[in-house]
């Protein structure tokens, strides 16, 4: 097959299953497109997110909001992911609810919610820009909802709207803080760098494909005692993909996981590897 022919391929598979439009997509120097483009601290970084947003209300993740689960649910605001060597983009009619989803807040003191470390650098109409700082890995989040009735100074209005809940109740915004605080450094094991974290982050880059396109809703955990692999696991229903089949989209389709294979141990479970690095998927 000719590479005008593979790219042609990709380029259409992007757009059906990453929802990326061909003209927004990253190129190699060869004109190709690109869907990993992050070096290493942004792989940890991407790593981390996916985590979180692979999460469900049964299986929390550590820096969950304590009152009511909204990690997992940010997925459904969600029009595209497009990483960039400068920043992941998520594309989004909600950037400023997101935000305050992720970004971290203190609560009585005591509790972490969202993400330890994330910062609001500034924002301008339709973009909100956020720097990871013990990464030093960057987010952007896109307004696309945003016409030209909407200013900078509207997008401010917003996001102190959606953040308005940050000062509740004795709680701290510890995103207005420029370095990371005592309260956030306990959560380094988070974005520390793992044998699967660059796996972790070519998911993120993919998760459209997965939370869209095949309509499942995985969550990530760690290995429990006497396991091996860290898991992502989605019930199933009539219809939707089995775990050898989303395997075969990770490291077989157009939109596959460069040099990742997978081993199938049933239909319903299997290893995803890069590298050194594992991921069990399991359906159940």
């Amino acid at each position: 097959m000719s590479p005008h022919t593979n790219d042609r391929e990709l380029r259409h598979a992007a757009r059906e299953f990453l929802y990326i439009d061909s003209r927004m997509a990253p190129r190699t120097a060869s004109g190709r497109i690109r869907l990993d483009s992050a070096d290493a601290m942004q792989e940890n970084f991407q790593a981390l997110l996916v985590t979180c947003l692979m999460s469900s209300a049964r299986l929390r993740h550590p820096v969950e909001h304590p009152e009511t689960p909204c990690l997992p649910g940010i997925q459904g605001y969600l029009n595209c992911i497009i990483s960039r060597p400068e920043a992941l983009e998520i594309h989004t009619n909600t950037a400023a609810r997101i935000a305050s989803r992720i970004m971290p807040v203190l609560y009585s003191g005591q509790r972490v919610s969202g993400i330890p470390g994330l910062r609001l650098i500034d924002h301008n109409r339709r973009r909100l820009r956020l720097i990871h700082r013990p990464t030093g890995a960057r987010l952007d989040l896109i307004e696309s909802s945003c016409g030209d009735w909407m200013t900078t100074k509207e997008m401010r209005v917003l996001l102190n709207r959606e953040t308005g809940w940050h000062l509740r109740d004795g709680r701290e915004p510890l995103w207005r803080q420029d370095k990371v605080t005592a309260m956030e450094e306990p959560f380094a094991e988070l974005w520390a760098r793992r044998a699967c974290t660059p796996l972790r982050s070519a998911i993120m880059t993919r998760a459209m494909s997965i939370w869209y396109k095949s309509d499942i809703y995985p969550a990530w955990t760690w290995p429990q005692p006497g396991q091996p692999h860290p898991c992502l696991g989605w019930d199933i229903s009539k219809g939707s993909p089995n775990a050898e089949e989303i395997g075969h989209l990770l490291t077989k389709s157009a939109i596959r996981i460069p040099h990742a294979r997978y081993e199938a141990a049933s239909r319903n479970t299997g290893l995803l590897i890069l590298g050194d690095g594992t991921v069990q998927l399991l359906s159940a």
